[in-house]
């Protein structure tokens, strides 16, 4: 087994597993009852995601290895331009699931020869838009200020894409 994934491959993963562990052993020795009870429950958390998280790498190579490269290269490589980066920034608003679905594609299209300034326009565009986010807001807020939520949001990831453009080009 690789010891990088027991100790994480940068110093952030391993400050969170350290951090973890040493807040685990304070448990264990001070609130054993809460630190099992703590560990069931994130025990279940994590394999109720092991199948979301398969199942977005799985998509992630599966639209590698469906979509065309020179189609990709056309819509979202360096040659695309800033029409490159508003396009990644804006499908990527579109893109439902968490981070833990939506990176895999994202990382899958960067292996593919998209620019870094169109994955960062993605990265931007998918947490400011929020498009999996309407149908929660509308459970719970007017539908004028969801509406207000979207406007300011695809806003503000064209203002943000062309912000990238410029920064990091490609």
């Amino acid at each position: 087994m690789d010891l990088e994934m027991i100790i994480g491959r940068n110093w952030g993963q391993r400050g969170i597993i350290l951090g973890t562990a040493v807040l685990y052993l304070y448990m264990l020795i001070f609130r054993p009852k809460d630190a099992w009870r703590s560990l069931s429950n994130g025990v279940m958390m994590f394999f109720g995601l092991l199948t979301l998280v398969f199942a977005a790498i799985l998509l992630a190579s599966a639209i590698q290895v469906l979509i065309p490269k020179d189609l990709i290269q056309k819509y979202l490589g360096p040659s695309a331009g800033l029409r490159g980066v508003l396009t990644g920034g804006l499908l990527a608003g579109l893109l439902q699931g968490g981070p833990y679905a939506v990176y895999p594609i994202i990382k899958g299209l960067q292996e593919e020869g998209v620019g870094l300034s169109v994955v960062i326009s993605m990265l931007v565009g998918y947490s400011i838009i929020g498009s999996g986010r309407i149908v929660f807001g509308l459970a719970i807020f007017e539908a004028e200020i969801i509406a207000i939520r979207v406007v300011l949001g695809v806003s503000l990831a064209v203002l943000s894409c062309v912000a990238i453009y410029y920064i990091f080009g490609d």
